[in-house]
């Protein structure tokens, strides 16, 4: 059994805590092995290859086995951050497939163009807590299971989290998109708040804002005014209505918004826009 686990288990070649002021740099070097770096404080520029990447507090970097980098402190006082590398066994190579919770990343680095992957992880996260707990235990006893075994569980978080981030880099955005223009288009003559439509959706107003102008080129409160906008003025040119009545028709919250959105939108008020309208007719 303690062999089965030893072959799985990665070769850890350093976890190093470094603390520079921006005074430092190191130069271009190789390493045959996989290369984590986490930036815990301050800023560094990281070179892949001859492609820049600048890091803050808070991001962790993947890079891949025979890449030249380089990096240096970017910020103007002291950066600090974790530098760990690790490769794998022949065996584990050869069981990657049946590990893919625990070495799943390597699967997605290993199938991109680039040759490092990095993202942003939150302070009280379960990578940020197990790279600690790595660091601890290398002071106290480098060579130590626990050390191994705590890298294992870093390895499942770090993997979790890509997976997740490449879902949401493929998901089809334009779906939410459509699903939000159906609702308004659908429900304009309602109380409609973007926030309740969020919250139904599972995300942020501000998402939700941000993927619907990415679509359509327009904010969704936008899209509702103009969508309100152009039934009153069908209700307008195709009705006798009173104009207090179509301002709640469409949704409008008060006759005096009603004209003020009105003309806002069209330069004139809706009383003129039926006489204009009208006067075309006769």
């Amino acid at each position: 059994m303690l062999e089965v686990i030893n072959n799985i288990l990665p070769v850890i070649v350093k976890t190093l805590e470094r603390v520079h002021d921006n005074s430092w740099k190191m130069d271009y070097n190789v390493h045959d092995n996989y290369e984590l770096i986490f930036v815990k404080k301050g800023n560094i520029n990281f070179w892949v290859e001859e492609e820049r990447i600048e890091l803050k507090a808070g991001d962790l970097l993947i890079i891949k086995p025979y890449t030249k980098h380089k990096f240096e402190v970017a910020s103007s006082s002291k950066a600090e951050f974790v530098v760990m590398g690790f490769y794998l066994k022949p065996e584990s190579r050869i069981k990657i497939d049946e590990l893919k919770e625990i070495y799943g990343f390597l699967n997605i680095l290993e199938n991109i163009p680039n040759r490092f992957y990095f993202f942003h992880i939150r302070k009280r996260s379960s990578i940020f807590f197990c790279l600690e707990l790595i660091l601890q235990e290398t002071k106290e006893n480098k060579n130590s299971i626990l050390l191994y075994i705590k890298c294992l569980e870093l390895f499942i978080y770090i993997t979790r989290e890509i997976n997740s981030l490449e879902m949401i880099k493929n998901y089809d955005y334009s779906l939410i998109a459509k699903h939000i223009k159906e609702y308004i288009d659908k429900n304009y003559m309602e109380d409609i708040k973007m926030g309740d439509i969020a919250k139904r959706l599972f995300m942020s107003e501000s998402s939700l804002s941000r993927i619907f102008k990415n679509h359509f080129g327009v904010l969704p409160k936008e899209y509702l005014l103009s969508k309100r906008i152009e039934k009153a003025k069908e209700y307008l040119s195709m009705s006798n209505l009173k104009i207090s009545n179509i301002a709640m028709m469409c949704g409008f919250s008060s006759l005096q918004r009603f004209n003020d959105i009105f003309k806002k939108y069209t330069g004139l008020s809706p009383t003129q826009y039926r006489k204009l309208i009208l006067q075309g007719l006769e």
